[in-house]
């Protein structure tokens, strides 16, 4: 690392660093961090009790294997991280529509009560200051049908009605504009691209 680190942030960097990994060596903690092999085995037992399933594999170089690591590490964040994260989550609430089939008012009581009070003191000032301006939320049926297409089935056409239009489109992207949402198609028949607001769109059943 760039910059020498105190047991915390190193904690909190080596459950980044070893979440994508099967498999490592104690050397591969002693170098990354420059630090001492007691200290590396000092971590590592921290890491166990954090709940990461660490356990040795025989052999001279200080080998290690991780069970699983299909669920995110329990990612330590900053104040101002949280901060930043949950404002972004509040601004989800500008848009007409949202790609997921979430309860806002639900994700945000469950974020509320997975931070300490420290943090969630400072984000409640944060919302107090900084307002955005809220839209009602309508249907968000097309939105999550258009994802699903970018996601699976990327590159095929499909009839749709645009503005009492029938058209045969190919979804190229989403993106965002003002608090709504739109995609850029192919047209099928003008061979040209174009951008179509979301709300706008229907699918024939």
């Amino acid at each position: 690392m760039e910059f020498l680190m105190n047991k915390s942030q190193r904690i909190n960097d080596m459950l980044i660093f070893l979440n994508k990994k099967r498999q490592f060596n104690l050397k591969d903690i002693m170098n990354r961090y420059h630090i001492s092999k007691s200290t590396a085995l000092r971590d590592i037992a921290s890491l166990e009790t954090l709940g990461i399933p660490i356990y040795s594999d025989l052999g001279r170089n200080g080998s290690y294997k991780i069970l699983s690591n299909d669920l995110l590490s329990p990612i330590i964040f900053s104040i101002d991280e949280i901060s930043a994260l949950y404002f972004s989550m509040l601004t989800l609430e500008n848009y007409n529509m949202c790609p997921f089939d979430i309860d806002l008012q639900k994700l945000k009581e469950k974020f509320e009560n997975s931070i300490s009070e420290q943090q969630l003191s400072k984000i409640t000032k944060i919302e107090k200051i900084l307002q955005p301006e809220v839209r009602k939320t309508i249907n968000n049926s097309q939105l999550r049908i258009i994802l699903d297409i970018l996601l699976h089935r990327q590159g095929e056409f499909f009839p749709i009605k645009y503005e009492q239009q029938s058209l045969q489109v190919q979804f190229i992207k989403l993106f965002s504009y003002k608090g709504d949402w739109y995609v850029e198609v192919l047209n099928k028949d003008t061979s040209q691209k174009e951008e179509l607001s979301c709300q706008s769109i229907e699918f024939y059943p």
